[in-house]
């Protein structure tokens, strides 16, 4: 054995678990500015705020990114992030093809930037250059679209997925804040019907701890869909495009079920929302993608 050859094995061993620190380092650092966006949108106060957040959040996954209104015939700029564009722009709801193809099926497009599909204002002069245009939903209805360049090396789509979701899950809550106010409890002794493990609960017959149970279990069920987003997105993306899911997150899949069977599944009122998590946000509200051997909801 050659001198040199131990010393090499160290260097190399310490190489390796340098790359590994540096690579949890980052996806927890990752993982932080997350929550903070998230933390920053629940106590958001008004639509400057909330676009602002958005445009924070969303500019780490991009090189240049500009949020819009959607108004009843057109696009308004609230705010943009390295883009070059005039203030209060606004755009005709079809001058561009890809934000009306995003608007009416409330699906990201990925689209040249050519004036036919997003503009002459945020029209490119190089005809290789593409753009994602992501639509933010209040229920169903799209109110606001993110408009995010990305360079050539740059494929984040699904982290800035995540963003828009998590942008529009907050409006979603904001809006429904008078139906959340209005929950009562069950009267005492009142029997509780069998229930669809996929089907939403009537929150008016829960307790409040049934219905705190179930809170936790949809934050349970988002944060483990986010984070195999966040740490698989080429899992993901193939799992989606191959219409499997499940083989690509099997692991993580089955780890989340089994806990979540665990901790929340013992309650007789409560659904399996890590199931309908799965289908809405990984699988796009196709449950086909989860694949033929995904197991289906918990029971």
């Amino acid at each position: 054995m050659h001198a040199l050859d131990s010393a090499w094995t160290t260097v190399r061993q310490e190489f390796d678990a340098g790359q590994r620190n540096a690579a949890l380092a980052a996806r927890l650092s990752l993982l932080h500015d997350l929550n903070q966006l998230l933390r920053r949108l629940r106590r958001y106060e008004s639509e400057a705020d909330w676009a602002s957040t958005t445009l924070d959040a969303a500019a780490r996954f991009a090189s240049q990114v500009a949020l819009f209104a959607v108004r009843a015939d057109k696009l308004v700029l609230l705010g943009e992030r390295d883009l070059p564009v005039a203030p209060g722009l606004e755009i005709a709801r079809q001058a561009g093809a890809a934000f009306a193809n995003a608007i009416s099926t409330n699906d990201t497009v990925v689209a040249l930037r050519t004036s036919a599909e997003v503009g002459d204002a945020l029209a490119s002069a190089t005809p290789t250059d593409r753009a994602c245009i992501m639509p933010i939903a209040n229920r169903d209805r799209v109110v606001s679209v993110l408009f995010a360049v990305s360079g050539p090396a740059e494929n984040n789509v699904d982290a800035l997925e995540l963003v828009t979701g998590l942008a529009s899950a907050v409006l979603e809550r904001s809006s429904n804040a008078n139906l959340h106010a209005q929950i009562q409890p069950a009267p005492s002794g009142a029997p509780v019907a069998p229930v669809n493990r996929t089907a939403l609960p009537a929150w008016a017959s829960l307790g409040e701890e049934q219905r705190s149970q179930h809170i936790r279990a949809q934050r349970f069920s988002r944060v483990k869909v986010a984070e195999m987003q966040l740490y698989r997105p080429e899992a993901c993306r193939q799992g989606r495009e191959q219409n499997n899911l499940y083989l690509f997150l099997r692991s993580e899949i089955d780890a989340a079920r089994e806990a979540y069977r665990r901790l929340f599944m013992t309650a007789p009122t409560m659904v399996d929302y890590l199931h309908l998590e799965l289908v809405k946000t990984a699988a796009a509200g196709d449950e086909l993608k989860l694949g033929a051997e995904y197991p289906g909801p918990l029971y």
